[in-house]
C-alpha cells in the first residue's frame, strides 16, 4: 500500500499550488481534501508525491486506487493495514478499529484514486468511520481524487454530508502553454524540444489540452515515429490519433 518512489514531477503551477494547499490542510488538523482533473492532468502524482513529501514520524499514509470495496471490504482493509483480526460482523470490526485509531502514535491519511468509482454506501462509510467519536475531530484524513464526475456524485444529496466536509478542493488543469518547452525538457530532454517545430509545438499543447501525461505521451510517440528531422504539425496529429485510440 505505501506508494512507490517516483521521479521529481515537473513542478508545474497548478500541480504547485494543490501540493503546498493539501500539505498545509493535512499538517493542520484532520481533513478532508478533494482533487479533481481530467485523466491525465497529474492527479495520481500529486497523491503520490503528498504522501512522500509528508513527515512519516507524524503520518501514516494508506493510498488505494483502481478498487473498489463494499463497505465491509473497507473496514477489512484498514483492520489489516493495522494488524487487527477481522471479527464476525462489521460493525465489530469497526468499533476494534476505531479503539485503534483512537490511540495512533500517527495520524493516518487515507488517499484514495479513482474515487468517482467507489460505491456511494463505501464513500459514506469512510465518514462515518473518520467520524466515529462524535464530539472529537475526525479520527483519520480523508484524501479523495478523481475524474470532475466525482463532483457530481459528491453533490447527490446522499452524499451531500460529505461534499461539506471538503476543505480544500483543489483542481488540476494542467500546463500553461509558457510551461510546454520546460516540460518536455524536464521529461523528454533538450534534444527532443529542438525537434518540434514551433507550429507543432502548438498543435501539440492544443490538441492535448495542456494535459500532461497527453502531451508527454504524444510527444514520445512522434519521436518514436519519426527518430530524425523536424517534426510538424501532421506528425503530432496522427501521435495524439493514435493516443486517443489506444
Amino acid at each position: 500500500m505505501k506508494p512507490s518512489a517516483l521521479p521529481e514531477p515537473f513542478p508545474y503551477q497548478d500541480f504547485q499550488q494543490a501540493l503546498a494547499t493539501l500539505k498545509t490542510a493535512l499538517g493542520r488538523a484532520p481533513a478532508y481534501a478533494l482533487v479533481r482533473g481530467e485523466s491525465g492532468s497529474g492527479k495520481t502524482t500529486l497523491l503520490r508525491t503528498v504522501a512522500a513529501q509528508l513527515d512519516r514520524r507524524r503520518f501514516q499514509v494508506l493510498y488505494l486506487a483502481h478498487g473498489q470495496p463494499s463497505p465491509s471490504g473497507l473496514v477489512r482493509l484498514l483492520a489489516e493495514t493495522f494488524h487487527l483480526p477481522v471479527r464476525r460482523t462489521r460493525a465489530e470490526t469497526s468499533r476494534l478499529l476505531v479503539q485503534t485509531l483512537r490511540h495512533l502514535p500517527t495520524r493516518l491519511v487515507l488517499s484514495i484514486d479513482e474515487a468517482q468509482a467507489l460505491a456511494e454506501d463505501t464513500l459514506q462509510e469512510i465518514r462515518l468511520l473518520a467520524e466515529a467519536d462524535a464530539d472529537a475531530a475526525p479520527l483519520f484524513s480523508v484524501l479523495l481524487s478523481g475524474l470532475p464526475q466525482l463532483q457530481e456524485r459528491l453533490l447527490a444529496p446522499q452524499l451531500f454530508p460529505l461534499w461539506r466536509r471538503m476543505r480544500p478542493k483543489v483542481t488540476l488543469t494542467g500546463l500553461r502553454r509558457e510551461e510546454l518547452g520546460p516540460f518536455l525538457v524536464h521529461r523528454l530532454g533538450k534534444e527532443a524540444l529542438a525537434r518540434f517545430e514551433p507550429a507543432a509545438l502548438d498543435a501539440l499543447f492544443e490538441q492535448a489540452r495542456g494535459l500532461p501525461a497527453l502531451i508527454h505521451d504524444g510527444a514520445a510517440d512522434c519521436l518514436q515515429a519519426c527518430p530524425k528531422g523536424l517534426l510538424g504539425t501532421t506528425q503530432v496529429a496522427d501521435a495524439l490519433d493514435r493516443e486517443a485510440g489506444a
